[in-house]
């Protein structure tokens, strides 16, 4: 097996339609839960509420190329996205109740695309963390949309 030694630099970016289509997504999150004597720093001890799910997600290009999203996150209309070397996606966006979203993707050839997001309060406080594993659905027949 060869391995890709290019510099990170100089390796492909990814493009949105490689990001389009049927995508089965694993995402795990995680929230903090507050007490009324916490701050805004962390402790070693904050309890934290764990979720899993299994979603199906169908992501399509809009009419604007400078746009993506996925169509049930129509508040991410104003996200900025870096499409940087490597198939490394990053963004932000906040949303219209001040949630600050920070997001790094990954996407391999394989067809496998690795999200880390992180949601901030409008007051600076974590309000979620989320990692997402997206496998691209390759069948004959897809489901409905």
């Amino acid at each position: 097996m060869e391995l890709d030694v290019k510099p990170f630099s100089q390796r492909r970016r990814v493009q949105p339609s490689e990001l389009t289509g049927s995508w089965k997504v694993f995402e795990m999150s995680a929230t903090p839960i507050y007490g009324e004597d916490n701050t805004t720093e962390t402790t070693q001890g904050m309890p934290y509420v764990y979720l899993c799910t299994e979603n199906l997600k169908k992501r399509s290009l809009p009419e604007n190329p400078v746009y993506f999203g996925e169509e049930e996150l129509l508040d991410m209309q104003d996200a900025t996205v870096l499409w940087l070397p490597g198939g490394v996606t990053s963004y932000v966006d906040v949303n219209k109740d001040g949630t600050l979203c920070i997001g790094v993707g990954w996407y391999s050839d394989g067809g496998v695309n690795l999200v880390m997001e992180r949601d901030y309060e409008a007051d600076g406080k974590l309000k979620e963390v989320r990692s997402k594993s997206e496998m691209k659905r390759r069948w004959t027949n897809p489901p409905p949309m």
